[in-house]
Parts: C-alpha cells; structure tokens; sequence
C-alpha cells in the first residue's frame, strides 16, 4: 500500500474552505478532473472527463472537525483499495487543507498525487480571489 498527502496553505477562514470541501456532490467545481458529480445517497458518481466513471462511497462528512472520507468502488484504472480524506483546519490566519490517501497497487500514488495537488491549487486559486 502507498500513504501519501497533498496540502496546501489557503488564505481563506476555514469555514469558507469547509463550504466548498464539505459538500460531496460539489467535487466538480474545484477538481478539474472530474467534469461532472451526482449523489446517490451516500454514493458520489463522477464523470472524469474522457478518462472515464468513478464511484465513489462517501464514508463520512464530519462538520465537526471538517473532515471528509471516501473510497473508490469503480474505476477506469486498476484500483484495489483507496481510502481517502480531506480534512480542513485553522493554519496561520487561514486554513490548511490535507487530502491524506492510502492506495494499492502502489504505483496509483504516481498517478492521484498530481490529480489531487491540480484539485487543491485550483481550490486556493478560487477561493483566494
């Protein structure tokens, strides 16, 4: 199994971050690899673009520490586990957001961090402005 993070440093206060990240069905307005998120209970379908459907389990929503949890069931890619989170705290007169993910086969890891990393630059360039 890969563990790896991605973080970034947001000037924004952390419950504005939490708005946006809270939301599970709102993926696809701050990643831009998913073009498209739909809810079915506590099921979360996205469309990646030409890269094919993703569905995922949205494991928990916990407005008290803002952190979310997911997993991947259907994937275009070989994925045999992933387990996901994103969580948002208070970090010097702003907000840290860290997506922390646990991955197997390995070699994924290649592949989601730079995914995730566009997602939470996009995410800071929206919410900064």
């Amino acid at each position: 199994m890969a563990v790896f993070r991605e973080e970034i440093h947001i000037n924004c206060d952390p419950a504005d971050v939490w708005n946006v990240i809270g939301d599970p069905g709102n993926i696809h307005a701050w990643l831009p690899f998913i073009t498209e998120a739909k809810m079915d209970g506590d099921y979360r379908n996205c469309q990646a673009g030409e890269n094919g459907a993703l569905r995922e389990r949205i494991l928990s929503v916990d407005n008290s520490t803002m952190r979310t949890e997911y997993t991947i069931l259907e994937a275009p890619m070989p994925i045999e586990f992933i387990h996901a989170g994103i969580q948002v705290t208070a970090d010097n007169g702003g907000s840290c957001v860290v997506w922390d993910t646990t991955v197997t086969p390995d070699s994924l890891a290649d592949m989601f961090s730079p995914i995730y990393q566009e997602g939470l630059n996009n995410l800071k360039s929206q919410l900064e402005t």
